[in-house]
């Protein structure tokens, strides 16, 4: 962005450069400042340069000028003295969360990612301004980066409305309630370094989902859940290995709960694309009354993204396999072992005024390993599930930030009682802080 004066100010300075001294100097710092602005503009950063670098030698020293120096610096390949400008207002409040995001540009030009990441962090927590918040998140997510090695917090509070309350967050596992309900939702995360230094260490995770719906108080659920991760950085690559604890309550009995190795790796190649792996194993053991859900779990996904001038597009794969305990009660069987395949797309759009729209669609077959026996018939159980969902956000000062989202299920299964249509709306309020 380049910063200048107005016409009317200029031409007001230029008429005073009659009078001696003083108010002459002013008009040609003026004047220099004000060609600086144009040349730039009109794409002659030469002679931007020269125009700026007349106006400090007539005495001019603003924010404005430096600001404009380091533009012009960095436009012509210059960046260490690009660096050296944007650098001497990180120390004035009002211009240090845009000089760090220039600072993170100069430092990504040469090659140091890691701090490039740094200041476009550094720009995202001290600036007020919703467009600069979202250009510093599009540049960490280009980056590819991890989280930065600093504790931090997210909270949120909303309220919604769910069209079909469903007894697990799996959509299906024990069948639909057919009721609707409101409700209120409270998350909270946090994950602070334990040990290491910004290539590599240990990291604590924590954190809980509460939903509570207005009158299916049976439905109500509840996640926990805890971790440790080792996570290394080597520039163009990352990775993340570790293990976490999750419980899952419904109406305040234990629902399920599972203990997960988790191993993760990104990377990006110099097409600019973000390559992402993922595997997960985990010992699941059900509540009291679901002892049928016990067994293993394993989770393969894969995804790459890429980044345009405005937009984030994402696509991924992802496989999972069950072995579970399954449901025998006498002749009668069911199976509660899926193979599942799952496809998905999504589409980040960054716009003007600080609004950011999320779009996800994914599609998700899933097949039984073994069939379903009532009252001597046998049906395997086999299910095709889309969602399509669509989220707004937009931050309100560094910390706050307003969202809304809706939610479309569609499941389609060859055992009826487990065909739903499913709608979920939530607006609210969140909060994230780093340090």
């Amino acid at each position: 962005m380049l910063l200048g004066i107005s016409r009317a100010a200029a031409v007001v300075l230029l008429f005073l450069c009659v009078v001696p001294g003083k108010l002459c100097a002013a008009a040609e710092e003026a004047r220099a400042f004000d060609q600086g602005t144009q040349a730039f503009r009109a794409g002659d950063y030469e002679a931007a340069l020269r125009s700026f670098l007349d106006a400090r030698r007539a005495g001019l020293d603003t924010g404005s000028l430096r600001y404009n120096l380091g533009a012009t610096y960095y436009r012509l390949g210059r960046y260490a003295e690009a660096e050296q400008e944007f650098q001497a207002l990180t120390g004035d409040p009002r211009w240090a969360p845009l000089a760090h995001y220039n600072l993170g540009l100069t430092a990504q030009r040469v090659g140091r990612r890691q701090q490039a990441i740094e200041h476009f962090s550094q720009a995202r927590r001290t600036t007020g301004d919703p467009n600069l918040r979202m250009l510093a998140d599009t540049a960490i997510e280009r980056l590819g980066s991890l989280p930065p090695r600093r504790t931090s917090v997210v909270a949120a509070l909303a309220l919604g409305y769910d069209s079909n309350v469903i007894l697990s967050s799996d959509a299906g596992q024990l069948g639909v309630s057919n009721k609707s309900d409101q409700f209120a939702e409270a998350l909270a995360s946090a994950s602070l370094p334990v040990f290491g230094n910004g290539e590599s260490g240990w990291r604590a995770h924590g954190g809980f989902v509460i939903r509570k719906y207005r009158t299916l108080k049976e439905f109500d659920p509840t996640d926990l859940q805890v971790g440790l991760s080792r996570e290394t950085d080597s520039g163009r690559s990352q990775t993340s290995a570790g293990a976490y604890f999750d419980a899952t309550y419904v109406g305040g009995h234990l629902f399920e709960r599972a203990a997960v190795l988790d191993a993760q790796a990104r990377g990006r190649l110099q097409s600019g694309a973000e390559l992402r792996g993922r595997y997960q194993l985990g010992k699941i053991d059900g509540g009291t009354a679901f002892e049928y859900l016990d067994g293993w779990q394993q989770r393969i996904s894969g995804e790459a993204g890429l980044a345009l001038a405005r937009a984030l597009v994402r696509l991924g794969l992802q496989i999972e396999l069950n072995n579970r305990e399954d449901f025998r009660q006498g002749s009668e069987f069911a199976s509660y072992s899926p193979t599942r395949g799952s496809l998905f797309a999504s589409l980040t759009l960054l716009s003007a005024g600080g609004w950011r729209a999320d779009l996800l669609g994914e599609y998700r077959a899933s097949r039984y390993n073994d069939p379903h026996s009532l009252n001597g018939v046998e049906v395997r159980r086999e299910e095709d599930r889309t969602l399509a969902a669509f989220r707004v956000s937009r931050p309100l000062g560094s910390l706050w930030r307003v969202f809304a989202d809706y939610s479309y299920y569609r499941n389609e299964s060859t055992l009826d009682i487990y065909d739903y249509r499913r709608g979920q709306f939530l607006a609210g309020v969140e909060a994230a802080l780093e340090k």
